[in-house]
Formats: structure tokens, sequence, C-alpha cells
């Protein structure tokens, strides 16, 4: 199971107190204390620290006489999170058993701290005090989980959207393979050949702001691009609509062994947006085409020129390290993420939780100016786009069905030439769409938890 654990404390008043109550010195005082506390099937009390511990786990704790039910409520039985932020949960008493139950799931991999007061009593009048123990949930911590659109793990060699939202199908033989955690049949693999994942067309996969997260492995042998190598030069990893969506395409900027362009690796993301700019009117929508290399040049002026606004030192070196982005890259997993920011009119890149680049648009005064990101359904003129179809793809840059462009038709890419075979070769696993732009705080942490 790939799952990532990570620490919460449960703070629990565990002891025992004495209440005397005018009873004779023959007669034992009065006493209120916990015999047990589970979480489903897991003895919390058992060991130092429990793991596994389900998400959805009602935790149960029992005492040694009745409770009184007046003294067990969600003021004193109080739950919050590693942040300090209360958490939704309900509170039962019944007999000498106080159940606390999650109003959705406890949040996967999250720290939490649980306080039972010193005036939780029974009703013989004795009062309980404390001590603590920690577990931990099973689990990926997920940031901004309730705008998570979009979840494919490929566990167990699955393609299910996790979130149920969204219908998934193959085209082709589906293969899996290891994942990043060295899982068996963890990550779907794709042999180049023309395989591919589906995720039916659906406007919260392709509209206004998004944060798209993946992880992939790839080897720098399969983009040799040569003829007679059996290789093309560039691969696309996923998409939507190709270039009237959007589409990620991989590869070198030269296929010549001797050339410098063999050793520098680029990553192309091409986004179709709403145009704000001037000629709007002429041009409603229209494609950004955005390449993360290592000859970038920062140069946005806010209020006066559109361009990069944030790039890594290594991407601007001079001359060009022209081997850094296939370092990174290439022969080992990497988390990849974008951002498309409607508000601030810009697309961030992140590799392995970095932020690597951001392109900006400034907000008025230039003829394309990209808001919105879009499915371009429609031509300039109003009439309807030949053969667009809006289905997600991963391991290539658009469905099987989509037609619209015809350097991306799946059909076509089959009859190709080894060399001109378009298709992914490589392993793609994680892949989450969230309706909402994550910042770098956010984005980090979801690759610290995945990785």
């Amino acid at each position: 199971m790939k799952i990532k654990n990570l620490l919460f404390t449960l703070v629990i008043a565990l002891g025992t107190a004495t209440y005397f109550t005018g009873c004779s010195d023959d007669d034992p005082a009065a006493t209120f204390t916990l015999v047990s506390l589970t979480a489903g099937d897991i003895d919390l009390a058992a060991v130092t620290s429990a793991t596994e511990v389900p998400e959805d786990a009602d935790i149960v704790a029992v005492f040694s006489s009745t409770v009184d039910a007046t003294t067990a409520t969600d003021a004193t039985l109080t739950i919050t999170d590693g942040d300090g932020n209360s958490v939704s949960y309900t509170v039962t008493v019944s007999g000498a058993t106080v159940t606390l139950s999650p109003t959705t799931e406890w949040d996967q991999g999250t720290q939490f701290t649980i306080a039972l007061a010193a005036t939780i009593a029974g009703e013989n009048g004795a009062k309980f005090e404390g001590n603590s123990l920690s577990f931990r949930t099973s689990g990926i911590f997920v940031p901004n989980k309730e705008n998570q659109v979009l979840y494919i793990n490929f566990d167990n060699s699955t393609t299910a959207d996790d979130t149920e939202k969204h219908t998934v199908t193959t085209v082709g033989t589906m293969q899996f393979a290891e994942d990043r955690r060295a899982t068996a049949n963890g990550a779907a693999y794709f042999d180049g050949s023309g395989n591919i994942v589906e995720v039916a067309a659906a406007t919260d996969l392709v509209e206004g702001s998004l944060t798209i997260s993946y992880w992939f492995k790839t080897e720098s042998a399969d983009y040799d691009g040569g003829t007679g190598t059996g290789s093309p030069q560039t691969r696309f990893l996923m998409g939507l609509g190709v270039e009237k969506g959007y589409f990620l395409e991989i590869g070198r900027r030269s296929n010549d062994p001797s050339a410098d362009g063999f050793n520098e690796f680029f990553l192309k993301y091409a986004t179709n947006q709403v145009n704000v700019g001037n000629n709007a009117a002429d041009v409603p929508e229209a494609t950004a085409w955005t390449e993360i290399n290592s000859q970038i040049t920062v140069n946005f002026e806010d209020g006066v020129t559109s361009g990069w606004s944030f790039a890594l030192d290594q991407l601007q070196e001079d001359p060009p390290n022209r081997a850094y982005v296939g370092d990174q890259i290439m022969g080992k997993w990497t988390h990849l993420v974008m951002t498309v920011d409607a508000t601030t009119r810009s697309k961030t890149f992140y590799v392995n939780g970095v932020k690597w680049a951001s392109f900006q648009w400034i907000g008025s005064g230039a003829d394309w100016l990209f808001g919105d990101l879009s499915l371009k359904t429609l031509n300039n003129d109003g009439s309807a786009v030949d053969g667009i179809e809006g289905s997600l793809a991963l391991g290539f840059a658009g469905s099987s069905t989509n037609t619209a462009t015809g350097w991306a038709n799946h059909a076509t890419n089959l009859t190709n030439d080894a060399e001109q075979k378009k298709f992914f070769k490589g392993a793609i696993d994680q892949v989450r769409i969230f309706s909402t732009v994550m910042n770098d705080a956010d984005i980090l942490s979801l690759y610290e938890n995945e990785k």
C-alpha cells in the first residue's frame, strides 16, 4: 500500500483520580479510570505509538464506570490538527463508553491533538486525570484536499478515480510497474506504443484556475530522435485537447549527439486560455506556449512587459547549463506540478516541490493577455472546432478520439515510423487535479508527503 504515515499525537488523560465522598475509612475511595482506548481494531494504548490507524475510524474510550454525560462533550474532549485548527467530530456517550466520530474522515497523515479535560467525570463523582500517548494514521496528507477533483493513484494495478467524480478507461494494453517507493504494480507504465489512460471529459478538468500534479519516470535513451534509433526526439506525457486545452511535452533540443542541444532537455507546457488582451474580440482564446529549459531570462515588468517573473538561477546561467534539466528529471522519479492562476494571469512550474519558473502576463495594454484555462471548442469566427474531444489523456497529448490537431492525432501516430511516434514511454503515478491554485508551501508539503 502506498502510504506515507505522519505522526500525530493524541493527548489524553489516562490517569486515575480519587474523589473522596464522606465514606468511612474502611470504604474504598470511588475511582474513574480509562480501561481501553481503540481506533477501529487498533489498541492505541498497547504500544508506544500505534500505526496504520484508518482515517475513518472512531476513537472509542471505555472507562471503569458509567460516564457523566454532562461532563463528556466537545468542550471537554477537544481535537485540533497540527496547526491548532479545530476539526469536526461528534461525541457520543453510552454507559461507560465515549465515542469520538469524525464528521467525514480524520485527515490523512495529519498531526492531531486530542485533549480530555480533567473535568470529565463518572456518575460516581470521581474525576479523570491525564497521561499521553501517540499514534499515526495511514495515508498521505493532501493540502487543499477539499478542492481535489481528480486523483488516480494506480495502486494494485487500478486506474479508478479515487474522488469518484470521473470515469477512467484505458486504450491499448495497460501495464503497471513499480512506483517511486518500489511498490509492485503501483504505477501505470506506458510502453510508447500508444497505450493511454483516459479520463472522460468534464469541465472541472479544464476551467478557470487549476493545479495539476503527478509523478513520472522516463529515460533519456528514449528521446534520441535519430534515424534508426527507434525513438522520437520528443514525447507527450499527458494532455487534454492538445494545444486547444493543455499538454506537456518532454524532449531534447537536438537529436545530434555531437551538438550541445543533445544534452539539453526541456519541458513544454502549452495551455489554451481566455484572451483578455486588446485583440480579445478577434481572438477570444489562444495557446500560451511555455517552455522550461536552461535558457530562461527573467524579464517580466509589472504593468509594462509580460514574461518570466521568476526562474531558478540554474535556468539562467550564462553560458547555459544545458545538462541541468535532464540531470534533474531523467531516469528518476520526478514530481511535476503546474498551476494556472487566472487572477494573477500566471503559470508556475514546480519540480520536486521546488518552484522552477513562473510566467506572468501584465494586466492590460497588450494584445495577448491570458486568464482562465479553457477548452477551445469554437474557432475565432464562432464556428465549431472540428474533431475536438475533451477527455484527459495520460500517455499522450489528447484522447484517442480527439482529431482536432493533426500532429497529435492518436490514430495517425499509431501508423507513424518509430522515430515519429510521440507516445509517452515511462511510468506515471499519483495524478491529481485541484480546482484551486496551490501555493509554494502546499506544493512542497504535497511532494514531501508523497515521495
